[in-house]
């Protein structure tokens, strides 16, 4: 009972932080996002890949912007802060791409029954293929569907039942290391040091996690069907109108979701941080 009062405290908390700050989160939020989706157009081999590392840590601008804004009086966030991940690359990077690797490459042999099933859609390995392996790189939750791929997905119960599996193991391992940004921006640490305690600080805590996500887990549906419609409606028309629809829906990602939602894991990480401080005293 206690974790259900508590999350529901860091969920008003983040709710009335974000509306005071509404009008510098959209604008700065929306400024990180564009960057990712960008990102997203380039096909163009080897050059993609490269730029797709490069922007894996773009993210962290979502961080701290965060962390400003709780931490702050009357805080002022601008470019400096939602581009430090690019601005402060080589002390960031290290982290994004290393968490980011670990989940994927985790999740992918998890969805090796996948591979097998798709192995006659599956391209030949090629530049373009390297291309868009390493988009999976760029830190971005938009949403550009692929409609014959969710079509031949949803027909196909085993990869059905292998996806929900991969998903589940994808977001187990993103709460599991969710703290390892601010724990990087807080404290002179290693990739692998700020790992380490990510897994420390998130042990028994991960179902309060999933409880968080869950309790926005309708703001993310909300944002994905009204993107999803907009995009199968008119952006599949040209891809002009598909970047048109997919910028128009990263406001509405923004104001809906990802705004309240990057307060309220920062709250969160506050806590379970105060936690472990609490029993490191008392012991």
């Amino acid at each position: 009972m206690e974790s259900i009062m508590d999350i529901k405290k860091i969920k008003k908390e983040s709710h009335q932080i974000y509306l005071q700050y509404r009008k510098q989160i959209i604008p700065e939020f929306f400024f990180i996002g564009y960057v990712s989706l960008l990102a997203q157009y380039l096909q163009s081999g080897l050059f993609s890949f490269f730029v797709s590392l490069f922007l894996c840590p773009v993210g962290h601008g979502y961080v701290k912007c965060s962390m400003k804004l709780v931490d702050e009086e009357h805080a002022f966030i601008d470019y400096r802060d939602s581009m430090i991940g690019i601005i402060d690359f080589v002390r960031v990077a290290p982290a994004y791409l290393m968490r980011k690797a670990i989940i994927l490459l985790l999740t992918i042999i998890c969805g090796i029954p996948i591979l097998f099933f798709l192995k006659n859609e599956l391209p030949t390995l090629s530049l373009e293929w390297i291309s868009s392996l390493g988009n999976a790189f760029i830190q971005t939750e938009l949403l550009i569907p692929d409609f014959q791929m969710v079509l031949l997905i949803v027909t196909n119960v085993p990869i059905l039942i292998n996806l929900i599996i991969c998903s589940i193991v994808y977001l187990l391992l993103t709460a599991l290391l969710t703290p390892m940004p601010y724990i990087m921006e807080q404290e002179e640490f290693s990739w692998i040091e700020s790992l380490s305690y990510s897994i420390r600080l998130m042990k028994g805590k991960i179902i309060q996690f999933i409880h968080l996500y869950i309790d926005y887990f309708i703001r993310h549906i909300s944002y994905i069907f009204v993107a999803g419609m907009i995009i199968f409606i008119i952006g599949r028309i040209s891809e002009i109108l598909m970047l048109f629809c997919m910028v128009f829906s990263l406001i509405f990602y923004i104001d809906v979701f990802k705004g309240r939602f990057e307060l309220a894991k920062y709250l969160f990480y506050k806590e379970i941080r105060g936690d472990i401080n609490e029993k490191s005293f008392n012991n």
